[in-house]
């Protein structure tokens, strides 16, 4: 649900003349720590969408090693993120 979201919201930002990128998770096992560290020498930060307590979000912090900031729009559940909410996360983070 929140990879649909996330091209959604990727969508939308660029239309709004946005440069985001989108890392898709298909497993979690084996985490892509490399991938991340390259991105985190390259990148403004992260913001992982999760419905839940952020536990990938934990994971690449972690792996980005304080060079870029992560960041997280996520809660429990019950409700979905919308792309709307992410790319408003997106304009107050780094644009």
């Amino acid at each position: 649900v929140s990879a649909r979201t996330s091209l959604a919201a990727v969508d939308e930002a660029r239309e709004k003349g946005m440069k985001v990128g989108l890392l898709r998770l298909i497993t979690v096992w084996p985490f892509p720590e490399d991938r991340i560290r390259e991105l985190s020498a390259r990148v403004k930060g992260f913001l992982t969408v999760e419905i839940n307590l952020g536990q990938i979000h934990l994971e690449v912090e972690r792996c980005a090693g304080g060079r870029a900031p992560a960041f997280l729009v996520g809660h429990p559940g019950g409700t979905i993120i919308t792309p709307e909410q992410v790319v408003g996360t997106l304009r107050e983070l780094f644009f």
